[in-house]
């Protein structure tokens, strides 16, 4: 198996919904409309294929001088413990910056081992306004 990894703001809303589908990842991939506007507005997509299917996906919004909030990062379940979330991590540090960036997520908890492990600190200190769910 060869893996590609790329720069892509040309995925499919179906290639992401799939992804995210395969990942366990919880978003809204039932809502076409919201999963476009997620691609449309970020500012970083990287994604990595396999045989040209998307089995993973990370999306950030940055100021490319200061933050860096990771939206997104899904890996397909049957790709996992590969290294390829760890990929995509590395990948968007060296396009945005190592030194003066500062990288923020959030997490569900299976996966707080996985960032640490990476070399991401658990923060106490971030406050959230929920989503209002109709």
């Amino acid at each position: 198996m060869v893996l590609e990894y790329r720069f892509d703001e040309s995925c499919s809303v179906k290639e992401v919904q799939d992804v995210f589908i395969s990942s366990g990842i919880r978003r809204p991939v039932g809502d076409t409309n919201r999963i476009q506007k997620m691609i449309k507005h970020a500012d970083e997509i990287i994604t990595a294929r396999a045989d040209g299917k998307v089995v993973g996906f990370l999306r950030a919004i940055t100021d490319y001088a200061y933050c860096c909030y990771i939206s997104d990062i899904a890996v397909d379940k049957e790709y996992q413990g590969l290294g390829i979330g760890k990929q995509l991590i590395k990948m968007l540090r060296h396009r945005v910056g190592e030194e003066e960036i500062q990288y923020i997520l959030t997490t569900a908890p299976k996966a707080v081992g996985f960032y640490e492990k990476i070399g991401f600190e658990k923060a106490d200190k971030a406050f959230v306004i929920k989503r209002k769910i109709h």
